[in-house]
């Protein structure tokens, strides 16, 4: 009896496992790097709250290392995040930096420009003519006399312009409080000056801005207008720009304390010069 042939032998089918992929994580640590890098670096140009931007630059860094290394591996998403997180950290920091060296230097600038003006003596107070308080007093134009007092209505140049200080009120709070009924009452009194003023230059001027008016009082202090908040019926911010030759009309206020008043000296100056030597002193009332 013959036996039908044998099929060959086969291995049993043994299914191919596919490689192992870990599952990659989430991206908090990037996320975070990156938030706080981007808050950093908005608040790394603000004076002073720079310093809190540094300390977020610092804490965005030391998250998005380890959020960069994390996503390389595989184990974590969130390379980009990461990468912009470190970016705009360091970016922070190195602003952080050139701003703090900036400000320290103006600063110092300052500081040596008031040295210097407080060892400057001021002309004597006993030039001046005895004032009356809520006095307004105008002036007829004249050539300036050689003297240190400049009357009033009589034009001098400060800077580049010819300023005449047409009137000084000396107690001015019912003009100012007059003038905006949201202006405040003033710390001490209102000292409020008119000046006519015309553009020597050859650009151009923007006389609220770059002339400044100081009350210097018998207190030995300085009242400069940028401390008074009050807004006039023709305010120094609103004047326009003027072209070389250009005039206009407006007022500055200084808050001073009424014990200070009397005997007090009053200048125009102009106002990015740290040089005493420009300031020129008007007579008052």
């Amino acid at each position: 009896m013959s036996h039908p042939p044998q099929a060959p032998y086969q291995q049993p089918y043994a299914p191919v496992q596919p490689p192992y992929v870990p599952q990659q994580k989430g991206a908090g640590l990037a996320v975070a790097s990156m938030v706080l890098g981007i808050i950093a670096l908005l608040l790394s140009w603000v004076p002073i709250i720079n310093n809190v931007a540094a300390v977020i630059a610092v804490v965005g860094l030391a998250l998005g290392i380890p959020a960069l290394l994390r996503a390389r591996r595989g184990t974590h998403r969130g390379k980009g995040l990461a990468i912009t997180g470190l970016v705009t950290s360091v970016i922070a920091i190195a602003v952080v930096i050139a701003t703090q060296a900036f400000y320290a230097s103006v600063i110092d600038e300052v500081a040596d420009s008031l040295d210097q003006e407080l060892g400057t003596a001021v002309p004597s107070a006993g030039a001046l003519p005895e004032g009356g308080a809520a006095e307004l007093v105008e002036g007829a134009p004249e050539e300036a006399p050689s003297g240190d007092l400049v009357p009033l209505g009589v034009p001098a140049q400060v800077g580049d312009y010819q300023v005449t200080v047409d009137a000084v009120e000396l107690d001015a709070d019912a003009s100012v409080q007059a003038a905006n009924d949201f202006n405040g009452p003033a710390t001490g009194q209102y000292v409020l000056a008119q000046l006519s003023v015309t553009y020597t230059g050859d650009t151009e001027g923007m006389p609220g801005f770059d002339l400044t008016a100081v009350f210097h009082g018998s207190d030995a202090r300085q009242y400069s207008d940028s401390e008074c908040m009050a807004v006039l019926a023709d305010d120094a911010m609103d004047v326009p720009t003027l072209n070389p030759g250009g005039s206009d009309t407006f007022q500055f206020c200084m808050d001073v304390p009424p014990a200070a008043v009397a005997g007090g000296q009053l200048s125009i100056e102009p106002t990015l010069s740290f040089d005493s030597d420009d300031r020129v002193f008007y007579a008052l009332p």
